[in-house]
């Protein structure tokens, strides 16, 4: 009796098993499916959220949404330039750092309007001659933007041209002067170059600037017994940007220096004029860099 009972239960069981158990077979492992789905969705989601952090750390939330939106396109093909490229990735900040640099009123608000940017500009990057470039940016030209003045580098980058940048000019980082004794400015050159001599008095002697490209950028500066870069001086002194001038003023020594920045590619500051204009970002990528395909 037992073993009829057994049988019949095991016959019951294997029925209301069958059609799960058919399904299983002719679908495939659709628990395994539903898991890379997820999976997926969760890279996804990781994705943006790297650009939304990258975004952050690039250009201020609160700029206009087409200037964000450039540099939304800016950084994703920067991104995929590194990646294609295996050189270093742009560094976003931190979600922790976002929140407390917004505060935390502004945070979410300004976190959705990044992730918008993101997502309105999804797949977008920049090519030029059907490869995807990599695009330098600056916070505030000098006026007009660089153009490459080596014919090496022009060929690789061709799309770096020079442009007018003049709303630049309405900045408060635009302009910054500043005033060295003598002593001082002698001293910071013989700390960075402690092999130099540099003479006591005459600042022409200690340094003057050599050659600068179309847009008033420096691109050499003579020492005594050595030329060095635009940039380089601009590192020594801590400048805004290598568009810089030296003249003595009342026995001291003035630095002027125009924009923030190393000068090429879009202007950040100007890209949001031209935003709050009414230019679309791909206007203001197209006028930044010549010869583009988004």
């Amino acid at each position: 009796m037992m073993e009829k009972i057994k049988t019949l239960l095991s016959l019951i069981i294997i029925i209301i098993c069958l059609p799960y158990l058919v399904t299983f077979v002719v679908q495939g492992d659709f628990f395994n499916d539903s898991d890379q789905e997820e999976e997926a969705g969760k890279i996804a989601d990781e994705d943006t959220e790297r650009l939304i952090l990258i975004l952050a750390a690039e250009m201020p939330a609160v700029y206009e949404e087409e200037a964000l939106k450039a540099q939304a396109v800016i950084a994703r093909t920067n991104l995929a330039y590194a990646q294609e490229n295996d050189q270093a990735e742009p560094e976003g900040i931190s979600r922790d750092d976002l929140r407390e640099q917004l505060g935390a009123e502004e945070y979410q608000k300004r976190y959705e309007k990044l992730k918008s940017c993101i997502e309105k500009t999804a797949g977008e990057v920049v090519t030029c001659r059907e490869k995807i470039v990599y695009l330098p940016y600056h916070f505030v030209s000098a006026g007009k933007t660089r153009e490459l003045s080596d014919e090496e580098q022009e060929e690789a980058m061709p799309y770096l041209k020079s442009v007018s940048s003049s709303n630049d000019l309405r900045s408060e980082h635009f302009l910054k002067i500043e005033f060295f004794s003598k002593k001082q400015y002698r001293n910071k050159l013989r700390a960075a170059y402690p092999d130099l001599e540099f003479p006591e008095e005459d600042l022409e002697k200690m340094s003057s600037v050599v050659k600068r490209d179309n847009a008033s950028y420096v691109l050499n500066v003579s020492l005594p017994g050595k030329k060095i870069s635009g940039e380089e001086f601009r590192r020594v002194f801590s400048l805004n940007s290598a568009c810089f001038s030296i003249k003595e003023i009342d026995g001291q020594v003035r630095i002027v220096t125009k924009g923030y920045g190393q000068g090429y590619g879009m202007s950040q500051y100007g890209a949001n004029e031209m935003a709050k204009e009414g230019s679309s970002y791909r206007e203001i990528l197209e006028y930044y860099y010549s010869g583009i395909d988004l």
